[in-house]
């Protein structure tokens, strides 16, 4: 039977295996001997019930909302699966540490497959391919982040060569937290003047970065002239931005630029912007990888009672891949629950904003 899972994980990514099937399969890899992770071999005596005949739809993975996981403590090769262990080469990724200790998780292909489903949106969306090495410029976290991972794989898929300028959030949120904004301010100009420098020698064509980067290019003249005359393509991501910001953008700074939002953490993997459509509630909807992410919006005082549609409440993320099982965990993440369109069997969200639970304190910073 295990070897007929492969339909399930790497079913096309315009068609996608049905949720119910997913949570089968993941419950019979992810909890069988030969192929699951020591974490969650581990895991298996303490649960109170058995996944592989107790979880057979998503509505079973309430089952693991008591099971309780500090992602920044287990060891990172704990996480790996012995089914996985085929010549594949893992990497591990950290989380921003918006909250406190940074989390993490092991990858080898399967965020690729996620990042395939965003190019697939931006193909929806007219956003820029190249067809001869031009430039994608991500301005942002590289080093233990996956999100430089996601961001190479995104540009690659789209024929662009790949340019970073490395920012360091952990840094820049100490900064804002302790308010020191002569520092924090002194660091972002030194992050644009090496874009400066990237933009001025270079043919960028594609910039990947933040809403607050965003704001500080159009705020320098030099920079800000050198990417409205280059760049046709920018996807923004990593925090909130509200609707005014992004109209100023669109229509005023860009108005000759494709955007595209990229909500996500490193958990669950990039929920892309969707196609806008008639009638849409917000200009950006995000649309998560699903069944392979699945959003759930709950009330932020229970984390568990599900919200109607156009309602806010606190985002819980299931994860299920091959290389990862996240159980229902709730996120820092506020957003407004939307309809789903065009025939997408997941939930779409918007306006998202970090909000803390109890105990926590949020930065957001630039990311």
């Amino acid at each position: 039977m295990l070897d007929d899972l492969s339909a399930v994980f790497e079913a096309p990514i315009d068609s996608p295996p049905d949720a119910d099937e997913l949570v089968t399969a993941t419950m019979t890899w992810h909890f069988s001997p030969a192929t699951g992770s020591p974490f969650w071999l581990g895991k298996l005596p303490g649960l109170g019930f058995d996944p592989t005949s107790d979880v057979k739809t998503v509505a079973d993975l309430a089952l693991f909302d008591t099971i309780a996981v500090d992602w920044s403590r287990v060891p990172a090769a704990d996480l790996i699966p012995r089914g996985c262990l085929d010549g594949r080469q893992f990497g591990v990724y950290e989380s921003g540490g918006t909250t406190g200790a940074p989390k993490r998780i092991v990858d080898a292909v399967c965020r690729r497959r996620n990042v395939e489903f965003q190019s697939m949106l931006l193909d929806e969306q007219d956003f820029p391919r190249s067809t001869s090495n031009e430039g994608w410029l991500h301005i942002g976290p590289t080093g233990p982040h996956v999100m430089s991972k996601n961001v190479g794989n995104v540009a690659e898929l789209r024929g662009f060569l790949r340019y970073f300028v490395d920012l360091d959030p952990r840094w820049v949120k100490k900064l804002a937290a302790q308010g020191r904004q002569d520092e924090f301010d002194r660091y972002l100009g030194h992050i644009l003047d090496q874009v400066a420098d990237v933009l001025a020698s270079q043919p960028i064509r594609a910039i990947s970065t933040t809403p607050r980067v965003l704001e500080r290019i159009v705020a320098r003249p030099d920079v800000y002239r050198l990417m409205k005359e280059k760049v046709r393509g920018i996807i923004w991501g990593g925090t909130s931005m509200d609707d005014e910001t992004l109209r100023l953008l669109e229509h005023e700074a860009f108005p000759d630029t494709t955007l595209a939002g990229a909500y996500g953490n490193t958990m669950m993997g990039v929920a892309p912007q969707r196609t806008r459509v008639g009638g849409d509630p917000s200009p950006c909807v995000f649309r998560p990888y699903f069944p392979y992410t699945i959003i759930e919006v709950v009330d932020k005082e229970t984390g568990t009672t599900p919200q109607p549609v156009d309602a806010s409440g606190r985002v819980k993320i299931t994860t299920m891949t091959r290389e990862q099982f996240l159980p229902p965990t709730l996120e820092r993440d506020v957003v407004t629950r939307r309809s789903p369109v065009g025939g997408y069997a997941g939930i779409e969200v918007s306006e998202v904003r970090p909000d803390a639970i109890a105990g926590e304190t949020i930065t957001e910073g630039v990311y």
